[in-house]
């Protein structure tokens, strides 16, 4: 499905094959082909949390907390009477059975009527991606014109958890607590279970990457969001403050990211590779962090946006799915852009911005190797998961938040957003500024 309604072009996205020889990469002037129908689906608020470190400010916050607090503000800060809220879709991970179905609850907890319905989704990285795409079609096929959509994720609060006794077998013996969120970062269908980390490995094989690439991917992802909050690119206008309270003291105003610093190289390159400590080349340092957050966005019809007073941000204009082999998972970032592309009908030259989310620098570092023409400059300007943080949940959802607001504040028009999936997934967008 596509925001244009054109029939998708049918795109050969098997492994080692060069994706400029799609013919989709040249800059062939869509810049002026883009304008749409009255009835294109639109952007119409957008709003996220800081990102907290895992055990950092927001980790008082559950889930739920978090959610509902980007949902309140957003509705808060566009002046849309919840009235007006039809359906409500968020995207969350590390479910917790402390609150079946997030997305209901927290509509509800930030004032959204109880007579909207809402749904939770589980696609792993790509789970708030996944809310925004339910959305879409939903209005796309008439069920409603405007709901909320976001992520949300608070891996400071993952359950450790105790999977025996339910069995008499089970009657006696000791018990063994499994950690969420270990278990939520490995993929226990490859060998005999590998983290995520350890998997991506086998893409600096594949795609002949060093550990000096891979350090400098991480090295320009946190200099880039320094500077982008340094120089007002990330502001309270959109990334709401959170307050924190204390007992007995006043409480804490979270305004800023936390995992943005001032890296050296020489850190770098000193770190040790963790997952695969013989010969690998990811570390702590070139890989993303573990984070608490919550995004959210208005998407409605044009029609409807100008009908209740809202500005509309960004169109939607394509979304995409594509399967990779599990044992690859990181290549869903990049495989996924050319069906994407071809469903927006742009080419790589045409696109202004992009953000594929670092889970790990080998993802990005591949991807400059498939994509040979995908401009180094134009890439995460702002950061990415490395520096910025990836609360998995929230993150196809914070990725559409700030690309809508990047392309207005650097004068651009067209951003595309993408990531990885465990699993073997990739997930993204094309969003045209309006």
């Amino acid at each position: 499905m596509t925001g244009t309604g054109r029939r998708a072009a049918t795109v050969p996205t098997g492994l080692g094959e060069n994706a400029t020889a799609h013919g989709l990469f040249s800059a062939g002037g869509l810049h002026e082909e883009v304008s749409m129908s009255p009835s294109r689906i639109v952007i119409a608020g957008a709003v996220r949390t800081p990102i907290g470190s895992i055990g950092g400010a927001l980790a008082p916050f559950q889930a739920e907390d978090l959610a509902a607090i980007a949902i309140r503000e957003l509705l808060r800060r566009t002046g849309l009477d919840p009235e007006q809220v039809e359906y409500t879709c968020m995207g969350w991970v590390m479910q917790d059975p402390r609150s079946p179905n997030v997305a209901r609850n927290a509509a509800l907890a930030a004032g959204i009527p109880w007579s909207a319905p809402a749904t939770t989704f589980h696609e792993n990285c790509a789970s708030g991606g996944a809310a925004i795409h339910s959305l879409y079609r939903r209005i796309r096929l008439g069920e409603v014109t405007l709901g909320v959509a976001g992520g949300v994720e608070s891996m400071s609060n993952v359950a450790r958890y105790l999977f025996t006794g339910r069995t008499r077998g089970q009657l006696y013996g000791d018990m063994t607590l499994v950690d969420g969120l270990f278990g939520a970062l490995t993929d226990t269908h490859v060998g005999k279970g590998e983290l995520m980390g350890l998997m991506t490995e086998r893409l600096v094989e594949r795609y002949g990457l060093t550990r000096e690439e891979q350090d400098e991917i991480a090295y320009r992802s946190h200099h880039a969001a320094l500077r982008a909050w340094e120089e007002g690119f990330f502001d309270d206008e959109y990334v709401a403050p959170v307050e924190v309270p204390r007992r007995r003291k006043d409480p804490i105003l979270v305004t800023r990211d936390e995992g943005p610093r001032s890296i050296t190289r020489e850190e770098l390159a000193a770190a040790r590779p963790y997952f695969k400590p013989d010969g690998g080349t990811i570390t702590t340092l070139n890989a993303s962090s573990v984070n608490d957050a919550a995004a959210a966005v208005i998407v409605t019809t044009e029609e409807r946006a100008q009908e209740l007073g809202l500005e509309p941000l960004a169109e939607l204009r394509a979304f995409a799915n594509v399967g990779v082999e599990r044992e690859y998972m990181g290549e869903g970032a990049f495989k996924v852009i050319p069906p994407l592309l071809a469903r927006a009908g742009l080419g790589i030259g045409d696109v202004d911005l992009w953000e594929l989310n670092e889970a790990f620098a080998t993802v990005l570092a591949a991807a400059f190797r498939f994509l040979p023409d995908l401009p180094v400059e134009r890439v995460n300007q702002w950061g990415s998961g490395i520096s910025l943080g990836h609360p998995v949940g929230c993150t196809g959802a914070r990725q559409v938040v700030d690309m809508v607001h990047q392309l207005r504040r650097r004068d651009a028009r067209i951003g595309v957003t993408t990531r990885c999936v465990g699993g073997g997934i990739g997930s993204g967008e094309v969003l045209i500024r309006v």
